[in-house]
């Protein structure tokens, strides 16, 4: 009776003994695409690193940890799902001046619209 259970539960779970495969890594030219469209500056260094714990809970399995040096001199770091390019960490000092800033269409107006 063991040997029959022991043998269905082997049976059932094949996918699970097999190791997971590896997905295909973003280009570096994406990742830096990803990276000029949020942040201003100019890039240093580039590394492939194992996820932290946070980072596998968000489902990473593989890392890109970016270092950047923003306009006004700060070391700014980033660290970027490998596989799908979500930016999960942003450490530094002056972040907020290295962002990017977006226009919007209704920028400059300088007033707001009366309702009549």
């Amino acid at each position: 009776m063991i040997r029959a259970a022991l043998l269905c539960l082997l049976l059932t779970t094949p996918l699970a003994a097999q190791p997971k495969r590896p997905a295909a890594l973003l280009p570096f030219h994406e990742v830096v695409k990803i990276v000029a469209s949020r942040f201003e500056g100019r890039l240093l260094a580039v590394r492939i690193d194992q996820p932290r714990p946070f980072e596998l809970a968000l489902g990473s399995d593989l890392v890109q940890e970016l270092t950047l040096l923003s306009p006004q001199g700060n070391i700014i770091l980033l660290r970027i799902d490998a596989v799908s390019g979500k930016v999960l960490d942003v450490r530094g000092r002056g972040i907020n001046a290295a962002r990017v800033r977006k226009e919007s269409p209704r920028a400059g107006t300088g007033r707001m619209k009366e309702n009549p």
